[in-house]
């Protein structure tokens, strides 16, 4: 019998490993110190029009439609054992991610069993339950290539073939909301170089996320998102209308379009809005000013979401109080996190 029960343990610590990847490190003893887990969203900052309905593909457990974002509450489960304490002066620049090919269950059985040699710092249940086993500021076990497993974060989705047998919209939505966050507290851009899958980790023989997670869904999520910083906003020159030419007292229409060329979406109403802004907050032209939203600030984005790869047009109006030739710079801005690239824009307005 004792035997037999040998054969049994050592079957189920291989099928593990099997399933959900080796690692690369020693274990340490040392418990994850940043244990707190913050809120991840404002659901009040959102508004209605910027929250698009999931893809039919995409199933939902409870069988109703679904909006993102909602507000994952991470449970801490700490994993006593499989993680390295620390990341020995590595920075997190990547997010990877994973499946599980287990159920929710045996997966966070596998994270406590020393034997299984793996961890992942989040698990995403097929509901949308987030559990979070290792801290962000620790080393998991999860990529199969040491260098990666100190320089990332590892995210498990749940699929298994009784448990949950297909990705669903709780999970694309926690999924999204909580690469939000990482991003927000690690400052790794959210774009396809930095959110890898598993089978994108050099020397990896792994296949997960696998061919029915849908990236391009999982990504247009996340830059809805996706905290504004100088990582994530980006911009590139479209078009601009003449420059104008007005007598005092008349005025002129100028339009400007660019290209979101960044992993934030711009929002219209929140603070992921693109606005065209003067260099340097300057309002030394602020004369030239009619309707502008602030001296600083000629025009906001006209339209409700810009996603990455998309175009905004901004349109302001110019007065004509003193007569002159006035070149007025222009630069792309989301003032919720940082200006866009310099593009050595402007207009020139000529009052005669």
């Amino acid at each position: 019998m004792q035997r037999l029960l040998r054969r049994s343990v050592l079957v189920l610590v291989i099928f593990l490993i099997s399933a959900t990847g080796q690692s690369d490190l020693a274990p340490q003893d040392t418990p994850p110190a940043d244990a707190t887990v913050v809120p991840l969203l404002d659901l009040a900052a959102m508004p209605e029009s910027a929250i698009p309905v999931a893809r039919a593909a995409v199933t939902s457990r409870s069988g109703t439609a679904m909006r993102f974002p909602f507000d994952p509450q991470p449970e801490y489960i700490t994993s006593p054992t499989n993680y390295w304490a620390g990341r020995d002066g590595a920075s997190i620049e990547y997010i990877v991610i994973h499946y599980t090919d287990i159920s929710y269950a045996r997966t966070l059985h596998a994270f406590d069993t020393l034997a299984s040699n793996v961890s992942a710092h989040y698990v995403i249940r097929g509901d949308g339950h987030i559990a979070q086993i290792v801290a962000e500021g620790d080393t998991a076990w999860h990529s199969g290539n040491a260098w990666y497993n100190r320089h990332s974060i590892g995210i498990e989705f749940e699929l298994d073939h009784v448990t949950n047998p297909a990705f669903t919209t709780e999970q694309y939505y926690a999924g999204a909301a909580l690469a939000c966050a990482i991003s927000g507290r690690q400052g790794i851009p959210l774009d396809r170089e930095h959110v890898i899958g598993h089978n994108e980790v050099p020397g990896t023989t792994h296949t997960d996320p696998g061919p029915t997670w849908d990236w391009p869904h999982f990504m247009w999520l996340v830059s809805l998102c996706a905290p504004p910083t100088d990582a994530t906003v980006h911009a590139s020159f479209v078009s601009e209308s003449p420059y104008p030419e007005i007598s005092t007292d008349d005025k002129a229409l100028v339009s400007v379009v660019l290209r979101n060329t960044g992993s934030t979406a711009w929002r219209k109403g929140t603070d992921q809005e693109a606005r065209l802004g003067i260099p340097d907050n300057s309002r030394a032209l602020a004369f030239l000013a009619d309707g502008w939203p602030a001296p600083e600030r000629p025009a906001v984005q006209e339209e409700d979401i810009v996603p990455p790869g998309g175009t905004a047009t901004f349109s302001f109006r110019v007065k004509g109080t003193l007569p002159g030739t006035f070149v007025v710079p222009l630069r792309g801005v989301v003032d919720g996190g940082a200006w866009m690239d310099d593009l050595g824009m402007f207009t020139v307005v000529t009052v005669r």
